[in-house]
């Protein structure tokens, strides 16, 4: 069921799709509004236009994670408010749309009155330590592509030389600090008009992925500060508005805050524009009935709604579009992958500590919670806490606790939105532990000797991943890193589901179990499967002072205890046949193995 219907967010206004060219034609990786509106069916979400001009303040940032619409809401900013270069003003492209006639028609007077800068530092976030030359570069397009709007005789020359220098590429560091507030005064002066200025990534150089420094030791966060927040505190009332578009709200919180600068801030937690970003309910519907798909409405909201910002529930508009795209097949195994890279580069290093909370987020109604620092500009050594707020700003996690906003020692039950994030994570903890094996052979015999009852194959496996993942180097005294390993191995089992822990339970709960499943993902989840699949019921047992003798009764008094607390007492599902328990005893070193098949 969609979650807009569990909670009864259906309340919002009328659905519209803008279709001009009549083709249908869908958006794939479409990000300019009016290239857009020639050739494609967009969902009319021009209303943001009046919610930014009509905010409390002419800075205004709006953070939400890659996918939901981020650039085409800037660049229909850009095509409702500039003036244009060249040419005339073309009055039809807004025609029909929302904000046209909002109002009684009264944001017409704003339109196409304003030159406007626009900055795209995307690029940023794909090259790392070179921040720098990326901000150059945008500042570089910008002074050329303006450059016919500065043509007023009056101007000061000594200005004018500073942008054509930036223009063509030759400007010095000190040039570019300054160039944007020397644009900004020019393009006032030259237009007679305040100027509008938009940003795109504008906290690139804050991103895990940026976040090195270049090879001369420079900042690249302070650089933005000079070059951006700097500017746009100094020119004042010159800025009819400044726009800023990222995934973190505390660059931006924290540089305004400090230069007393007045901001509206839109986070995924406040209600300020929070309909205009992600597919509501209704918007996937209308898509997908256009498209003569409305059938398929339950498997999109299955795979990709469930992210909530502010009052609604919403998915990635990317997805549902790749999803139309595709055919409404459910997403590849490497949509996945990708997904399962880029959740690893924000966490930049998995442990088994980590993992063990992803564990519990994929059971069912799974969370973790943790305060949200979404003010936090962030640090060289980031703490847990730290991470999951990475994860829930880059749409890996959600929230529906998002009332006071602004509370963050207020902990928050995080969890997985959807079905293909659910599947994500699945994957980057089946590749870590893969990964962790020096050879992954020995957890592909790992998880067929426990399918198939063969105590030696899973005992010799075990033996060999335990000296290579180094389990219980560190953690010498605790039986946790054990049982965290033994469940992370159960992850992929072909013809499984994810396996169920109950050490949450207490009591010294160390028992696992693989429910068979007839699900799969696709073809690769079948490879290697059985034709006759046991319910697998495992349980440990850990004496770091036991001989070899009691290794091995701790790993039989294991398997006693299943039958005795009646652990595995249950109706074995479809397609599942039988029953296979599992005992370890592991001594800190060495590991003993026994099996009972019924």
């Amino acid at each position: 069921m969609s979650e807009q219907a569990i909670y009864s967010d259906t309340a919002y206004c009328d659905v519209e799709l803008i279709n001009r060219s009549g083709n249908g034609a869908l958006p794939v990786g479409e990000h300019d509004f009016a290239e857009a509106m020639d050739r494609c069916v967009l969902v009319d979400k021009t209303m943001f236009i009046a919610d930014v001009l009509d905010a409390d303040a002419s800075v205004v940032a709006c953070c939400r994670p890659e996918g939901f619409g981020k650039s085409m809401n800037l660049s229909m900013l850009k095509a409702f408010l500039e003036r244009p270069t060249v040419g005339q003003v073309d009055r039809g492209l807004f025609a029909g749309s929302q904000i046209w006639d909002a109002g009684g028609g009264c944001y017409r007077d704003e339109y196409a009155c304003y030159p406007v800068i626009s900055l795209d530092f995307s690029v940023a976030a794909r090259r790392g330590a070179a921040v720098a030359s990326v901000v150059r570069d945008a500042l570089s397009r910008e002074c050329a592509r303006l450059l016919p709007l500065l043509e007023a005789p009056d101007l000061p020359r000594d200005k004018m030389r500073h942008i054509e220098r930036a223009a063509r590429g030759v400007a010095s560091e000190s040039e570019v600090d300054s160039v944007l507030g020397v644009l900004i005064e020019l393009l006032e002066i030259a237009c007679d008009e305040q100027v509008v200025l938009l940003v795109d990534e504008y906290d690139a150089a804050w991103s895990r992925r940026t976040s090195a420094r270049g090879a001369s030791g420079a900042d690249p966060a302070k650089l933005f500060d000079r070059v951006l927040f700097d500017a746009i505190v100094a020119a004042g009332d010159s800025l009819r508005l400044a726009c800023l578009m990222g995934e973190y709200p505390g660059p931006a919180d924290t540089a305004l805050s400090l230069r007393g600068c007045s901001y509206c801030m839109s986070i995924p937690l406040s209600t300020w524009c929070d309909r205009w970003f992600g597919f509501l309910d209704d918007e996937v519907q209308a898509l997908l009935g256009h498209a003569g798909r409305g059938e398929y409405l339950d498997d999109a909201r299955e795979w990709f709604e469930g992210y909530r910002f502010g009052g609604f529930y919403c998915s990635s508009p990317a997805r549902v579009i790749d999803f139309l795209n595709r055919g409404c097949t459910p997403p590849v195994r490497a949509d996945l992958y990708g997904f399962a890279d880029c959740l690893s580069r924000v966490v930049a290093g998995w442990n088994l500590d980590r993992l063990s909370t992803l564990f519990e987020l994929l059971e069912a109604h799974g969370s973790v919670e943790v305060p949200l620092c979404l003010g936090a500009v962030g640090s060289d050594a980031p703490t847990d806490d730290d991470l999951w707020t990475a994860l829930y700003l880059s749409g890996f996690l959600t929230t529906d606790m998002v009332e006071e906003p602004g509370n963050s020692a207020r902990s928050r039950a995080l969890r997985l939105p959807n079905n293909e994030l659910l599947q994500a994570l699945r994957l980057v903890i089946v590749e870590w532990f893969e990964c962790a094996a020096e050879d992954v052979r020995d957890v592909d015999a790992f998880r067929d000797g426990l399918c198939r009852g063969d105590e030696d194959a899973v005992r010799q496996a075990l033996r060999r991943i335990l000296g290579d993942a180094g389990v219980g180097a560190v953690e010498m005294d605790s039986p946790l890193p054990y049982h965290l390993l033994l469940q992370g191995l159960c992850f992929g089992m072909p013809g499984y589901a994810n396996p169920s822990s109950n050490r949450k339970r207490g009591a010294d709960r160390w028992d696992i179990q693989v429910f068979p499943t007839g699900r799969m993902l696709d073809v690769a989840d079948t490879l290697g499967m059985l034709d006759e699949r046991p319910l697998v019921t495992m349980n440990m047992m850990y004496d770091p002072d036991v001989d070899a003798l009691g290794l091995e009764l701790l790993a039989v008094q294991a398997l006693l205890d299943i039958e005795r607390d009646g652990i595995d007492e249950i109706r074995v599902p479809r397609p599942g046949v039988g029953r296979m328990r599992w005992g370890f005893g592991f001594d800190g070193q060495h590991v003993s193995v026994v099996c009972q098949r019924l």
